[in-house]
């Protein structure tokens, strides 16, 4: 880790700190912004392509430090947890451990697990009828961190199958090609080591307005999980990214909120016809059976 003097800070902290308040993270910044690798490796790239200069002065060290402030605010409270027991998404987690404390979700349904776009997807028990299925969606959630409440939020369901959406915000936070697939391996490995019988299926990440700039890593993501997803019979992909892009324009305006991040009712209407058709092919049986 490095922490930048407050000498840099001044302007940057004012806009820094408004994006914060609009996060909820305001309170967690201080004066010296401490600045993850992940975001540091962003930080060389905008310099390497800002300046050929070797002197440093104040502009460029402005743009470089308003270039990493995306990446900061997504990493501000993993870098609180550095000094505290307590990780950021606790409070979501125990929440969740005690509904199930009070009404334990029936065995063998369909998970669904991952970041906001899953937190979002209010009508997902609507949408995916007459499947069974649990949402335990968190925050803005990376796959590490995934991997840090699956004993809590995953394996205890024994789920018939479970759908992850992870890896946007872990590409938004600087996070490498590679950091991310070996999350999700690792939770694949623990997977099949505690819920054998249980099928894995990935959403691609999406493509977005506010995180265009981001796509090419993105895809990138998605062309490896599409990969992974394919070299086993108890994996599926799905590929919601392609008819989000259908038209001129990268990714279709009217599947978003205001923020350009989240979905709207059309944005999950999109991902309900890619995914739901997969889900029944493959459990719609158990459905039936049971009834």
């Amino acid at each position: 880790m490095l922490r930048l003097p407050s000498i840099f800070a001044p302007r940057v902290m004012r806009e820094v700190v408004a994006i914060a308040k609009s996060s909820n993270l305001h309170g967690n910044l201080t004066s010296g912004i401490r600045v993850p690798h992940v975001c540091l490796r962003l930080g060389a790239k905008t310099m390497s392509n800002s300046s050929k200069s070797s002197a440093v002065d104040t502009r460029l060290v402005y743009r470089l430090l308003i270039s990493l402030s995306t990446c900061l605010l997504l990493n501000v409270p993993v870098l609180a947890q550095e000094g505290n027991p307590t990780p950021r998404w606790e409070q979501t987690i125990q929440v969740f451990e005690r509904r199930d404390s009070e009404e334990m979700p029936p065995t063998g349904a369909i998970l669904f697990v991952g970041s906001s776009s899953i937190v979002f997807w209010r009508s997902l028990a609507e949408d995916m009828e007459p499947l069974q299925v649990i949402n335990r969606g968190f925050g803005g959630s990376q796959m590490f961190e995934l991997n840090m409440y699956r004993d809590r939020i995953v394996t205890p369901y024994k789920p018939r199958a479970i759908v992850i959406y992870e890896g946007d915000n872990d590409v938004a936070a600087g996070k490498t090609h590679d950091e991310i697939m070996n999350e999700y391996k690792d939770f694949i490995s623990h997977i099949d080591k505690t819920l054998p019988e249980a099928d894995i299926c990935i959403i691609a990440v999406k493509p977005s307005i506010r995180r265009e700039q981001m796509w090419p890593e993105m895809a990138h993501v998605n062309d490896s999980l599409r990969t992974l997803a394919e070299s086993r019979d108890d994996m599926c992909y799905f590929d919601i990214a392609a008819p989000m892009q259908e038209g001129d324009a990268f990714v279709r305006a009217d599947l978003f909120v205001g923020d350009g991040l989240h979905l709207n009712a059309e944005g999950y209407k999109v991902w309900t016809d890619v995914i739901k058709p997969v889900l029944m092919a493959k459990y719609g049986d158990e459905v039936v059976d049971e009834n």
